[in-house]
Protein backbone atom coordinates (compact mmCIF):
# COMPACT_ATOMS: atom_id res chain seq x y z
CA UNK A 1 0.00 0.00 0.00
CA UNK A 2 1.43 3.68 -0.77
CA UNK A 3 2.97 5.11 2.33
CA UNK A 4 2.95 1.68 4.28
CA UNK A 5 6.61 0.03 4.72
CA UNK A 6 4.71 -1.73 7.76
CA UNK A 7 4.08 1.99 8.94
CA UNK A 8 0.90 3.11 9.89
CA UNK A 9 -2.54 5.21 7.97
CA UNK A 10 -7.06 7.00 8.83
CA UNK A 11 -9.37 10.82 10.79
CA UNK A 12 -10.29 13.72 13.04
CA UNK A 13 -11.39 17.31 12.20
CA UNK A 14 -11.38 20.98 14.25
CA UNK A 15 -11.89 24.03 13.62
CA UNK A 16 -12.77 27.59 14.81
CA UNK A 17 -11.34 31.22 13.65
CA UNK A 18 -8.58 32.27 16.42
CA UNK A 19 -6.15 34.87 14.72
CA UNK A 20 -7.71 38.00 16.09
CA UNK A 21 -5.60 37.28 19.48
CA UNK A 22 -2.60 37.99 17.81
CA UNK A 23 -3.16 41.23 16.10
CA UNK A 24 -2.39 43.56 18.34
CA UNK A 25 1.36 43.72 18.48
CA UNK A 26 4.17 42.88 16.08
CA UNK A 27 7.45 41.19 17.26
CA UNK A 28 10.75 39.49 15.11
CA UNK A 29 10.08 36.42 14.74
CA UNK A 30 12.94 33.64 13.40
CA UNK A 31 13.23 30.30 12.19
CA UNK A 32 15.78 27.77 10.99
CA UNK A 33 16.25 27.84 7.19
CA UNK A 34 14.34 31.76 6.18
CA UNK A 35 15.42 35.31 6.95
CA UNK A 36 13.94 37.76 9.81
CA UNK A 37 10.25 38.68 9.27
CA UNK A 38 7.49 40.94 11.56
CA UNK A 39 5.15 38.42 12.76
CA UNK A 40 2.96 38.97 16.16
CA UNK A 41 3.70 36.79 18.68
CA UNK A 42 2.25 32.98 17.85
CA UNK A 43 -1.43 33.14 19.57
CA UNK A 44 -2.02 30.47 22.15
CA UNK A 45 -5.13 28.43 21.66
CA UNK A 46 -4.06 26.39 25.05
CA UNK A 47 -1.42 26.58 27.63
CA UNK A 48 0.30 24.08 26.29
CA UNK A 49 0.19 24.53 22.31
CA UNK A 50 0.73 27.28 19.34
CA UNK A 51 -1.95 28.21 16.78
CA UNK A 52 -1.35 29.06 13.49
CA UNK A 53 2.31 27.93 13.33
CA UNK A 54 1.60 26.57 9.48
CA UNK A 55 5.70 27.04 8.65
CA UNK A 56 7.43 23.62 10.41
CA UNK A 57 5.28 20.72 9.50
CA UNK A 58 4.84 20.10 12.48
CA UNK A 59 1.75 17.19 13.81
CA UNK A 60 -1.24 19.23 14.70
CA UNK A 61 -2.45 16.35 17.17
CA UNK A 62 0.71 15.84 19.07
CA UNK A 63 2.34 13.24 20.34
CA UNK A 64 0.86 10.08 20.37
CA UNK A 65 -0.75 8.95 24.14
CA UNK A 66 1.51 5.88 24.16
CA UNK A 67 3.87 7.54 23.53
CA UNK A 68 3.20 10.20 26.17
CA UNK A 69 3.01 7.64 28.88
CA UNK A 70 6.39 5.68 27.74
CA UNK A 71 8.13 9.27 28.20
CA UNK A 72 6.73 10.07 31.26
CA UNK A 73 7.33 6.30 32.77
CA UNK A 74 11.25 6.99 30.78
CA UNK A 75 11.66 10.60 33.74
CA UNK A 76 11.85 7.71 37.00
CA UNK A 77 15.19 6.85 35.58
CA UNK A 78 16.35 10.47 34.09
CA UNK A 79 19.51 10.53 36.49
CA UNK A 80 20.97 7.77 34.89
CA UNK A 81 22.54 7.79 31.49
CA UNK A 82 20.72 6.24 28.71
CA UNK A 83 21.03 3.45 26.10
CA UNK A 84 24.44 5.48 24.13
CA UNK A 85 23.53 4.68 20.44
CA UNK A 86 20.02 4.04 21.30
CA UNK A 87 20.22 0.05 20.91
CA UNK A 88 16.61 -0.68 22.05
CA UNK A 89 15.29 1.30 19.26
CA UNK A 90 17.06 0.51 16.59
CA UNK A 91 16.09 -2.96 16.93
CA UNK A 92 12.94 -2.08 16.58
CA UNK A 93 13.40 -0.11 13.85
CA UNK A 94 15.28 -2.90 12.10
CA UNK A 95 12.46 -5.36 13.12
CA UNK A 96 10.07 -2.91 11.30
CA UNK A 97 11.86 -2.86 8.11
CA UNK A 98 12.90 -6.62 7.94
CA UNK A 99 16.73 -5.75 8.24
CA UNK A 100 19.50 -6.32 10.32
CA UNK A 101 20.18 -3.90 13.48
CA UNK A 102 23.38 -3.06 12.34
CA UNK A 103 22.58 -1.51 9.29
CA UNK A 104 20.12 1.19 11.33
CA UNK A 105 21.77 4.09 13.31
CA UNK A 106 19.24 6.27 15.17
CA UNK A 107 19.96 10.06 16.24
CA UNK A 108 18.72 13.66 17.15
CA UNK A 109 16.43 13.90 13.88
CA UNK A 110 16.74 13.19 10.45
CA UNK A 111 18.89 16.47 10.89
CA UNK A 112 21.61 14.49 12.27
CA UNK A 113 21.12 11.42 10.02
CA UNK A 114 21.85 13.93 7.34
CA UNK A 115 24.62 15.51 8.93
CA UNK A 116 26.01 12.74 9.20
CA UNK A 117 25.38 11.29 5.70
CA UNK A 118 27.52 14.54 4.62
CA UNK A 119 30.57 14.34 7.38
CA UNK A 120 31.07 10.62 6.41
CA UNK A 121 30.62 11.18 1.96
CA UNK A 122 32.33 14.28 1.73
CA UNK A 123 36.03 13.37 0.51
CA UNK A 124 38.33 16.20 -1.02
CA UNK A 125 37.66 17.50 -4.19
CA UNK A 126 34.51 15.55 -4.23
CA UNK A 127 30.88 16.77 -5.14
CA UNK A 128 26.95 15.99 -4.17
CA UNK A 129 24.32 16.19 -6.65
CA UNK A 130 20.40 17.22 -5.18
CA UNK A 131 17.12 18.39 -6.70
CA UNK A 132 16.38 22.14 -5.98
CA UNK A 133 14.27 23.00 -4.22
CA UNK A 134 14.63 20.47 -2.07
CA UNK A 135 15.66 20.20 1.77
CA UNK A 136 18.45 21.45 1.93
CA UNK A 137 19.84 20.22 5.17
CA UNK A 138 22.29 17.62 3.09
CA UNK A 139 23.10 19.75 0.34
CA UNK A 140 24.18 22.73 2.79
CA UNK A 141 25.68 20.23 5.49
CA UNK A 142 28.05 19.18 2.27
CA UNK A 143 28.90 22.39 1.51
CA UNK A 144 30.34 23.41 5.18
CA UNK A 145 31.85 20.05 4.94
CA UNK A 146 33.97 20.97 1.21
CA UNK A 147 31.73 19.57 -1.16
CA UNK A 148 30.87 20.55 -4.28
CA UNK A 149 26.92 21.03 -4.71
CA UNK A 150 25.38 20.42 -8.06
CA UNK A 151 21.60 21.67 -8.41
CA UNK A 152 19.47 19.58 -10.80
CA UNK A 153 16.15 21.80 -11.52
CA UNK A 154 12.69 20.36 -11.27
CA UNK A 155 10.58 19.21 -14.16
CA UNK A 156 7.10 21.10 -14.84
CA UNK A 157 5.06 19.90 -12.51
CA UNK A 158 7.59 20.31 -9.55
CA UNK A 159 8.74 17.06 -9.59
CA UNK A 160 12.46 15.61 -9.20
CA UNK A 161 14.21 15.24 -12.73
CA UNK A 162 16.19 12.58 -12.20
CA UNK A 163 17.01 12.59 -15.60
CA UNK A 164 18.39 15.95 -14.79
CA UNK A 165 20.10 14.82 -11.60
CA UNK A 166 21.67 11.72 -13.86
CA UNK A 167 22.86 14.45 -16.07
CA UNK A 168 25.15 16.40 -13.27
CA UNK A 169 26.94 12.75 -11.82
CA UNK A 170 30.53 12.16 -13.02
CA UNK A 171 33.75 10.34 -11.70
CA UNK A 172 33.80 12.63 -8.31
CA UNK A 173 30.30 12.38 -7.35
CA UNK A 174 30.01 10.60 -4.01
CA UNK A 175 26.38 11.09 -3.10
CA UNK A 176 23.46 12.04 -4.36
CA UNK A 177 20.75 13.06 -1.82
CA UNK A 178 17.08 13.31 -3.32
CA UNK A 179 13.65 13.82 -0.55
CA UNK A 180 10.88 11.82 -1.06
CA UNK A 181 8.03 13.05 -0.67
CA UNK A 182 10.04 15.92 -1.96
CA UNK A 183 9.66 19.60 0.15
CA UNK A 184 9.19 22.37 -0.50
CA UNK A 185 6.56 21.14 -3.20
CA UNK A 186 5.10 18.10 -2.09
CA UNK A 187 5.41 15.71 -4.99
CA UNK A 188 6.35 12.09 -5.14
CA UNK A 189 8.63 9.88 -7.22
CA UNK A 190 7.80 6.91 -8.51
CA UNK A 191 8.71 3.57 -7.06
CA UNK A 192 10.03 2.25 -10.64
CA UNK A 193 11.35 5.21 -11.93
CA UNK A 194 13.79 5.69 -8.42
CA UNK A 195 14.24 1.80 -8.79
CA UNK A 196 15.71 2.46 -12.02
CA UNK A 197 17.71 5.54 -11.42
CA UNK A 198 19.22 3.91 -8.39
CA UNK A 199 19.72 0.68 -11.13
CA UNK A 200 21.86 3.04 -13.75
CA UNK A 201 23.91 5.12 -10.38
CA UNK A 202 27.54 4.11 -10.85
CA UNK A 203 28.80 2.05 -8.25
CA UNK A 204 31.14 4.75 -6.29
CA UNK A 205 27.67 6.88 -5.68
CA UNK A 206 26.03 6.40 -2.71
CA UNK A 207 22.19 7.18 -2.94
CA UNK A 208 20.76 8.81 0.01
CA UNK A 209 16.64 9.09 0.13
CA UNK A 210 14.96 11.40 3.11
CA UNK A 211 11.23 9.44 3.55
CA UNK A 212 10.28 12.25 5.96
CA UNK A 213 6.39 12.24 4.77
CA UNK A 214 6.49 8.84 4.01
CA UNK A 215 3.13 7.74 6.07
CA UNK A 216 0.92 10.32 4.47
CA UNK A 217 1.99 9.46 0.77
CA UNK A 218 -1.36 7.95 -1.08
CA UNK A 219 0.17 7.83 -4.69
CA UNK A 220 -0.31 4.34 -6.04
CA UNK A 221 2.71 4.52 -7.63
CA UNK A 222 5.15 5.31 -5.08
CA UNK A 223 6.67 2.84 -2.73
CA UNK A 224 9.45 3.50 -0.12
CA UNK A 225 13.40 3.26 -0.86
CA UNK A 226 13.39 0.49 1.88
CA UNK A 227 13.22 -2.09 -0.85
CA UNK A 228 16.49 -1.04 -2.43
CA UNK A 229 18.37 -1.28 0.62
CA UNK A 230 16.82 -4.53 1.06
CA UNK A 231 17.83 -5.60 -2.40
CA UNK A 232 21.54 -4.95 -1.57
CA UNK A 233 21.53 -1.48 -3.36
CA UNK A 234 24.31 1.32 -2.32
CA UNK A 235 21.78 3.33 -0.64
CA UNK A 236 20.48 5.25 2.57
CA UNK A 237 16.64 5.70 3.85
CA UNK A 238 16.76 8.21 6.65
CA UNK A 239 13.21 8.66 8.03
CA UNK A 240 11.82 10.53 11.24
CA UNK A 241 9.89 11.17 14.27
CA UNK A 242 8.89 14.36 14.07
CA UNK A 243 5.77 14.08 11.42
CA UNK A 244 3.74 11.88 11.58
CA UNK A 245 4.53 10.34 15.02
CA UNK A 246 4.25 13.85 16.67
CA UNK A 247 7.54 13.76 18.00
CA UNK A 248 9.54 16.97 16.70
CA UNK A 249 10.71 18.29 19.93
CA UNK A 250 11.97 15.20 20.96
CA UNK A 251 14.41 15.19 18.29
CA UNK A 252 13.99 11.37 16.90
CA UNK A 253 15.53 9.96 13.59
CA UNK A 254 17.03 7.30 12.33
CA UNK A 255 18.62 5.74 8.29
CA UNK A 256 18.72 2.15 7.52
CA UNK A 257 20.96 1.68 5.24
CA UNK A 258 23.98 -0.33 3.09
CA UNK A 259 26.38 -2.35 5.40
CA UNK A 260 29.36 -0.60 4.01
CA UNK A 261 27.98 3.11 4.29
CA UNK A 262 26.68 2.36 7.61
CA UNK A 263 30.44 1.05 8.89
CA UNK A 264 31.59 3.96 7.63
CA UNK A 265 29.16 6.52 9.23
CA UNK A 266 28.78 4.64 12.92
CA UNK A 267 32.26 5.77 14.05
CA UNK A 268 31.68 9.01 12.71
CA UNK A 269 28.30 8.93 15.42
CA UNK A 270 28.32 10.93 18.76
CA UNK A 271 26.90 9.28 21.14
CA UNK A 272 23.90 10.12 23.68
CA UNK A 273 22.23 12.41 21.54
CA UNK A 274 19.11 10.53 21.70
CA UNK A 275 17.82 10.84 25.25
CA UNK A 276 16.01 8.10 27.48
CA UNK A 277 12.80 9.84 27.01
CA UNK A 278 13.01 10.37 23.06
CA UNK A 279 13.99 6.39 23.18
CA UNK A 280 10.79 5.53 24.86
CA UNK A 281 8.64 7.68 23.31
CA UNK A 282 9.97 6.26 19.80
CA UNK A 283 9.20 3.21 20.34
CA UNK A 284 5.65 3.93 21.72
CA UNK A 285 5.04 5.76 18.81
CA UNK A 286 6.28 2.91 16.66
CA UNK A 287 3.04 0.70 17.90
CA UNK A 288 0.55 3.70 18.03
CA UNK A 289 -0.81 2.98 14.35
CA UNK A 290 -4.19 4.20 15.23
CA UNK A 291 -2.62 7.74 16.05
CA UNK A 292 -0.33 8.25 12.53
CA UNK A 293 -3.47 6.97 11.12
CA UNK A 294 -5.28 10.19 13.11
CA UNK A 295 -2.62 11.87 11.96
CA UNK A 296 -3.07 11.37 8.34
CA UNK A 297 -6.48 11.27 7.91
CA UNK A 298 -6.43 14.99 9.40
CA UNK A 299 -3.80 15.80 6.86
CA UNK A 300 -6.06 14.65 3.90
CA UNK A 301 -8.78 16.57 5.21
CA UNK A 302 -7.45 20.00 5.98
CA UNK A 303 -5.74 19.53 2.39
CA UNK A 304 -8.91 18.71 0.77
CA UNK A 305 -10.37 22.05 2.05
CA UNK A 306 -7.54 24.14 1.52
CA UNK A 307 -7.40 23.24 -2.35
CA UNK A 308 -11.12 23.73 -2.85
CA UNK A 309 -11.39 27.30 -1.14
CA UNK A 310 -7.99 28.05 -3.16
CA UNK A 311 -9.74 26.86 -6.36
CA UNK A 312 -12.63 29.13 -5.43
CA UNK A 313 -10.16 32.00 -5.14
CA UNK A 314 -8.66 31.23 -8.51
CA UNK A 315 -5.20 30.31 -6.99
CA UNK A 316 -3.52 27.27 -7.57
CA UNK A 317 -1.49 24.50 -5.48
CA UNK A 318 0.55 21.88 -6.31
CA UNK A 319 -0.80 18.60 -5.61
CA UNK A 320 0.72 17.20 -2.47
CA UNK A 321 1.38 14.31 -1.15
CA UNK A 322 2.52 15.52 2.07
CA UNK A 323 1.64 17.47 5.30
CA UNK A 324 1.97 20.86 3.35
CA UNK A 325 1.43 22.45 0.67
CA UNK A 326 2.70 25.24 -1.74
CA UNK A 327 0.28 27.35 -3.14
CA UNK A 328 1.17 30.27 -5.83
CA UNK A 329 -0.67 33.76 -4.41
CA UNK A 330 -0.37 35.55 -8.32
CA UNK A 331 1.81 37.89 -6.54
CA UNK A 332 5.20 38.31 -4.23
CA UNK A 333 5.07 35.98 -1.92
CA UNK A 334 6.94 37.46 0.63
CA UNK A 335 4.32 40.42 1.74
CA UNK A 336 1.79 37.99 1.78
CA UNK A 337 4.01 35.98 4.20
CA UNK A 338 4.42 38.93 6.58
CA UNK A 339 0.65 39.94 6.47
CA UNK A 340 -0.63 36.60 7.77
CA UNK A 341 2.04 36.53 10.19
CA UNK A 342 1.06 40.04 11.29
CA UNK A 343 -2.37 38.00 11.63
CA UNK A 344 -0.93 35.41 14.08
CA UNK A 345 -0.17 32.58 10.98
CA UNK A 346 3.57 31.67 9.99
CA UNK A 347 3.91 30.10 6.67
CA UNK A 348 6.76 30.03 4.36
CA UNK A 349 8.46 31.40 1.80
CA UNK A 350 11.80 31.00 -0.59
CA UNK A 351 13.61 28.24 -2.42
CA UNK A 352 13.55 30.40 -5.26
CA UNK A 353 10.11 30.10 -6.09
CA UNK A 354 8.58 33.93 -5.26
CA UNK A 355 5.01 33.76 -5.63
CA UNK A 356 4.38 30.95 -3.27
CA UNK A 357 3.66 29.98 0.15
CA UNK A 358 3.99 27.08 1.71
CA UNK A 359 1.96 26.28 4.03
CA UNK A 360 1.80 23.22 7.07
CA UNK A 361 -1.30 21.43 7.61
CA UNK A 362 -2.62 21.76 11.10
CA UNK A 363 -6.24 21.47 12.91
CA UNK A 364 -9.33 22.49 10.88
CA UNK A 365 -9.67 25.68 12.48
CA UNK A 366 -6.01 26.68 11.55
CA UNK A 367 -6.39 25.89 7.89
CA UNK A 368 -10.16 28.07 7.88
CA UNK A 369 -8.51 30.69 9.60
CA UNK A 370 -5.45 30.62 6.99
CA UNK A 371 -7.98 30.94 3.76
CA UNK A 372 -9.87 33.57 5.63
CA UNK A 373 -7.07 35.30 6.35
CA UNK A 374 -5.41 34.85 2.50
CA UNK A 375 -8.88 36.12 1.01
CA UNK A 376 -8.56 39.16 3.27
CA UNK A 377 -5.48 40.04 2.42
CA UNK A 378 -5.51 39.08 -1.22
CA UNK A 379 -9.26 41.10 -1.55
CA UNK A 380 -11.33 38.59 -2.19
CA UNK A 381 -15.01 39.86 -0.60
CA UNK A 382 -15.47 36.41 0.86
CA UNK A 383 -14.61 32.67 0.47
CA UNK A 384 -16.85 30.63 -1.17
CA UNK A 385 -18.97 28.57 0.97
CA UNK A 386 -16.49 28.48 4.02
CA UNK A 387 -18.54 26.90 6.53
CA UNK A 388 -19.35 27.88 9.89
CA UNK A 389 -17.68 27.09 12.93
CA UNK A 390 -17.82 23.01 13.98
CA UNK A 391 -17.64 21.42 17.23
CA UNK A 392 -14.00 20.63 17.78
CA UNK A 393 -12.55 18.43 20.64
CA UNK A 394 -9.10 20.21 21.78
CA UNK A 395 -7.99 17.54 24.25
CA UNK A 396 -7.17 17.15 27.83
CA UNK A 397 -4.32 18.06 29.59
CA UNK A 398 -2.16 16.83 30.71
CA UNK A 399 -3.04 13.26 29.16
CA UNK A 400 -2.16 10.55 30.79
CA UNK A 401 -3.33 11.60 33.91
CA UNK A 402 -2.47 11.09 37.62
CA UNK A 403 -5.19 13.05 39.51
CA UNK A 404 -7.00 15.40 37.49
CA UNK A 405 -7.49 16.50 33.71
CA UNK A 406 -8.88 19.37 31.86
CA UNK A 407 -10.75 18.49 28.39
CA UNK A 408 -11.22 21.84 26.30
CA UNK A 409 -13.66 22.14 23.46
CA UNK A 410 -15.44 24.11 21.08
CA UNK A 411 -18.98 24.08 20.58
CA UNK A 412 -19.74 25.76 16.74
CA UNK A 413 -23.82 26.54 17.50
CA UNK A 414 -26.38 25.94 20.17
CA UNK A 415 -26.72 22.48 20.77
CA UNK A 416 -27.38 19.57 23.46
CA UNK A 417 -23.57 18.57 24.19
CA UNK A 418 -22.61 15.28 25.94
CA UNK A 419 -19.20 14.50 27.00
CA UNK A 420 -18.93 10.82 28.10
CA UNK A 421 -15.93 8.72 29.42
CA UNK A 422 -15.92 4.43 28.82
CA UNK A 423 -13.75 2.06 29.10
CA UNK A 424 -12.35 -0.03 26.36
CA UNK A 425 -15.13 -2.18 27.02
CA UNK A 426 -17.58 0.53 26.07
CA UNK A 427 -18.70 0.83 29.48
CA UNK A 428 -19.83 3.84 30.90
CA UNK A 429 -17.74 5.35 33.40
CA UNK A 430 -18.48 8.67 33.73
CA UNK A 431 -20.73 11.53 32.10
CA UNK A 432 -18.92 14.69 32.66
CA UNK A 433 -21.81 16.67 30.59
CA UNK A 434 -25.13 16.58 29.01
CA UNK A 435 -26.56 19.95 28.69
CA UNK A 436 -27.65 22.94 26.07
CA UNK A 437 -24.51 24.65 25.19
CA UNK A 438 -24.02 27.65 23.06
CA UNK A 439 -21.41 28.24 20.69
CA UNK A 440 -18.16 29.04 22.11
CA UNK A 441 -14.81 27.52 23.92
CA UNK A 442 -15.48 24.97 26.86
CA UNK A 443 -12.96 23.74 29.88
CA UNK A 444 -14.58 20.49 31.93
CA UNK A 445 -12.27 19.61 35.07
CA UNK A 446 -12.65 16.06 36.10
CA UNK A 447 -10.79 14.64 39.18
CA UNK A 448 -10.64 10.65 38.11
CA UNK A 449 -14.09 9.70 40.01
CA UNK A 450 -16.74 7.42 38.37
CA UNK A 451 -20.53 7.94 38.00
CA UNK A 452 -20.52 6.54 42.10
CA UNK A 453 -17.85 8.73 43.33
CA UNK A 454 -14.79 5.45 43.11
CA UNK A 455 -11.26 6.20 41.94
CA UNK A 456 -10.99 5.32 38.60
CA UNK A 457 -7.96 2.17 37.70
CA UNK A 458 -4.70 3.00 35.91
CA UNK A 459 -5.57 1.99 31.91
CA UNK A 460 -6.63 3.39 28.22
CA UNK A 461 -10.15 5.16 28.34
CA UNK A 462 -12.07 7.00 25.54
CA UNK A 463 -14.00 10.35 25.96
CA UNK A 464 -16.93 11.19 23.54
CA UNK A 465 -18.07 14.28 22.93
CA UNK A 466 -21.58 14.87 21.10
CA UNK A 467 -22.80 18.11 20.14
CA UNK A 468 -26.34 17.98 17.57
CA UNK A 469 -25.03 15.43 14.75
CA UNK A 470 -21.01 15.67 15.65
CA UNK A 471 -19.23 13.44 17.87
CA UNK A 472 -15.89 12.94 18.23
CA UNK A 473 -14.06 11.05 20.47
CA UNK A 474 -10.40 11.05 22.24
CA UNK A 475 -8.42 8.42 23.89
CA UNK A 476 -6.96 9.43 27.80
CA UNK A 477 -4.49 7.52 29.76
CA UNK A 478 -4.82 7.23 33.21
CA UNK A 479 -1.55 6.89 35.25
Amino acid sequence: MPGSDASPNAARISRRGFFGAAAGSAALALWPGSSARAAAPIARRLREDYVGRLCYNENPLGPSPLALAAMGESLNLGHRYGDWYAESLRQQVAALHGVAAQRVLAGSGGTEMLNLCARGLVTPGCNVVCPYPSYSQFPGDAALYGAEVRSASLDDDHRVDLGRVAQLIDAQTTAVCITNPNNPTGTVLSAAALAGFAEALPAHVALIVDEAYHEYVHDEGYASAMELVRQGKRAIVIRTFSKVFGLAGMRIGYLVGAGDLVNALAPLQTWGTVTRAGIAGGIAALGDAQHAADTVALADATKAYCFAQLDALSLEAIPSETSFFMVDVGQPAGPVANQLAQRGILVRTGWGMPRHLRVSTGTMAEMQAFIAALADILGQARVADLPAAATAMHGNFPNPVADRTAIRFTVGEAARVRLQLYDLQGRLVRTLLDEPREAGHFEVHWSRDDQRGRRVEAGVYYYRLAAGAQVETRRMILL
